[in-house]
C-alpha cells in the first residue's frame, strides 16, 4: 500500500511537471521550480523554504554559525548563493557590516518576499545587496570579490544536467583565499529524494569542482552527526 500511495504522488507530480513543460518547452528547468513554489505561496498552502511559511530545517542562523566556523569577519564580503526569501541569509546581514552581504537566487520573486518582511530601518542600514544569477550579477558579485560564498539546502533542488552550471557558477565567484561552503545530501550514488530533490555522492560533486577549478583544495565536512535512511547531510567546502 506505501508503495502504491508513493508511485500515485510521484505521478502526480510528473503530470504537473509534463503539463508545464508542454506549455514551456524551451524553458530550463529553473523556471519550473520558481513556477511550482510560487503556485503554492499565491495558493496560501505556504512552501518551507520559500516566504512566510518557510522555516529553519535546524536554525536560523545555521549559515551564519557556519560561515564564522570557517573564518567569516564582520568585514568580509559574503554571498548567499539560493538566497531564496532570506530565511538564513537574515542573521548574515545582520552580523556584516553595511553593504557586505550579497544574496542571489533564479528570481526576484524569491529574496522580495524576504525583503517585505524586514524592518526598513535594518534594510537602509546594512544595505544588503541581491540579484538574480545571471552574468550581469555574478559579474557585479564577482568585482566585490567575495571572500565567503554560502549555498544551503540549494545543491538537493538542482539535477544533474544542471549540476555543472550550478558550481561552475559559484566557483566563478572565488579569488584567492575564497571559501566556498556547499550544503548537500549526500548518498553513495545519485538519487532522488522526491519530486524536487537529489542526493549525490561525494565523488561526484568533486568531479564536478574539478572541471572548473582543478588546483582548488576540497574537502568534505558533516553538517550533522547523524544519518537517515542512507542519507547523511554533508558540506563541500572549496577554498582558492
Amino acid at each position: 500500500m506505501a508503495f502504491d500511495f508513493t508511485t500515485k504522488r510521484w505521478w502526480r507530480k510528473m503530470k504537473r511537471y509534463l503539463k508545464w513543460r508542454l506549455k514551456n518547452p524551451f524553458a530550463p528547468y529553473e523556471d519550473y521550480y520558481v513556477y511550482s513554489v510560487m503556485k503554492k505561496i499565491r495558493h496560501g498552502s505556504g512552501h518551507p523554504a520559500i516566504g512566510s511559511a518557510s522555516r529553519p530545517v535546524r536554525g536560523h542562523d545555521e549559515l551564519l554559525e557556519f560561515l564564522k566556523r570557517y573564518g567569516l569577519q564582520p568585514n568580509d564580503v559574503a554571498v548567499d548563493y539560493g538566497c531564496g526569501s532570506l530565511r538564513l541569509g537574515r542573521a548574515v546581514i545582520d552580523y556584516l557590516e553595511p553593504g557586505k552581504f550579497w544574496g542571489v537566487d533564479i528570481t526576484s520573486e524569491f529574496y522580495e518576499l524576504g525583503l517585505a518582511a524586514m524592518e526598513p530601518e535594518l534594510l537602509r542600514q546594512k544595505a544588503p545587496k541581491l540579484g538574480v544569477i545571471n552574468p550581469e550579477t555574478l559579474a557585479k558579485v564577482r568585482a566585490d570579490k567575495p571572500r565567503f560564498i554560502g549555498s544551503w539546502h540549494v545543491c538537493s533542488k538542482v539535477p544533474e544536467a544542471r549540476l555543472d552550471s550550478y558550481v561552475g557558477s559559484i566557483i566563478s565567484l572565488m579569488t584567492a583565499g575564497s571559501t566556498a561552503i556547499i550544503h548537500f545530501p549526500e548518498t553513495a550514488e545519485r538519487r532522488q529524494l522526491s519530486g524536487l530533490a537529489w542526493a549525490s555522492p561525494r565523488s561526484l560533486m568533486e568531479k564536478v569542482v574539478r572541471r572548473h577549478a582543478p588546483n582548488a583544495r576540497i574537502s568534505f565536512d558533516p553538517l550533522t552527526d547523524t544519518e537517515s535512511e542512507g542519507v547523511r547531510q554533508t558540506l563541500l567546502v572549496i577554498r582558492t
